[in-house]
């Protein structure tokens, strides 16, 4: 079996010292140093790097099925707050890849990604990418699960994310569902409106990227009331509008008018 030292080195000459460091700050700042530290190079043998990618996609696996288990574990502890119904809809918000990529984001994998020659990533692979550090850090850890649901719970962000989502007028609730219940009280928009969510394609056609952002118009007129911000980037349209819908209610929270 080749060492995976002298695999990097023949494909990526003179770049090891960068790789180390960067390999030591994605421990420094999940706060966990990996014992056998090529469980970690295999998590971060990126997709589309000019290494094996076997490793990398196998961790993938193992971690995708793990953030599942795991995040409804976190969340059945939580079922004294919340009906079977909302964690549903709970864990559905915490493992699209809008927010696995954006937990990525906070991590080191694209300074990674561009010393490998993959250039930015976008939000299908650095989803991947903190999939596979989960699944390194369980088999590093000595397939221990308990160890494993604390530092997801850190990394993840879970208990402040949990705490946003209840304090939030829509809750548990579908972003979408909810903007639109908002908008046909009498008091806002009645029966005249229409939400649309128009997006566009950034991306790639095998890997996209899809910006949305969420518009209320009178049905009457045709005239634009309200416009969120931009969300993005996202692997699927449906998420990107979830995500859309969520800008618009923060706006609308923030300017105090969902409580009217």
């Amino acid at each position: 079996m080749v060492d995976f030292t002298q695999a990097f080195n023949q494909s990526y000459p003179d770049q090891w010292e960068k790789f180390s460091k960067i390999a030591q700050k994605m421990q420094n700042m999940i706060n966990y140093q990996f014992s056998t530290i090529n469980t970690l190079y295999d998590a971060l043998s990126i997709r589309g790097a000019k290494l094996s990618k076997e490793a990398f996609e196998r961790l993938e696996f193992l971690g995708d099925s793990l953030l599942k288990a795991i995040q409804g574990i976190m969340l059945f502890d939580k079922s004294d707050e919340f009906g079977p119904g909302d964690l549903t809809k709970l864990r559905s918000n915490l493992e699209n890849n809008i927010n696995l990529a954006r937990l990525a984001a906070e991590l080191p994998f694209n300074e990674l990604s561009m010393l490998l020659g993959i250039g930015q990533l976008s939000s299908n692979q650095a989803a991947d990418c903190f999939e596979a550090l989960i699944g390194a850090i369980y088999l590093d850890n000595g397939r221990k699960f308990d160890p494993l649901i604390d530092i997801v719970r850190r990394i993840t962000h879970f208990d402040k994310n949990i705490k946003l989502l209840k304090s939030s007028p829509w809750g548990a609730k579908d972003p979408k569902s909810f903007l639109h219940e908002w908008a046909a009280k009498p008091k806002q928009f009645g029966t005249d409106f229409e939400i649309s969510f128009p997006a566009e394609n950034r991306g790639k056609a095998n890997a996209p990227e899809f910006y949305v952002h969420a518009v209320i118009k009178r049905k009457s007129t045709g005239k634009i009331e309200l416009q969120g911000d931009e969300a993005g980037p996202a692997s699927k349209v449906k998420d990107g509008e979830k995500e859309a819908a969520k800008k618009l209610l923060e706006k609308l929270q923030s300017e105090g008018k969902l409580d009217n």
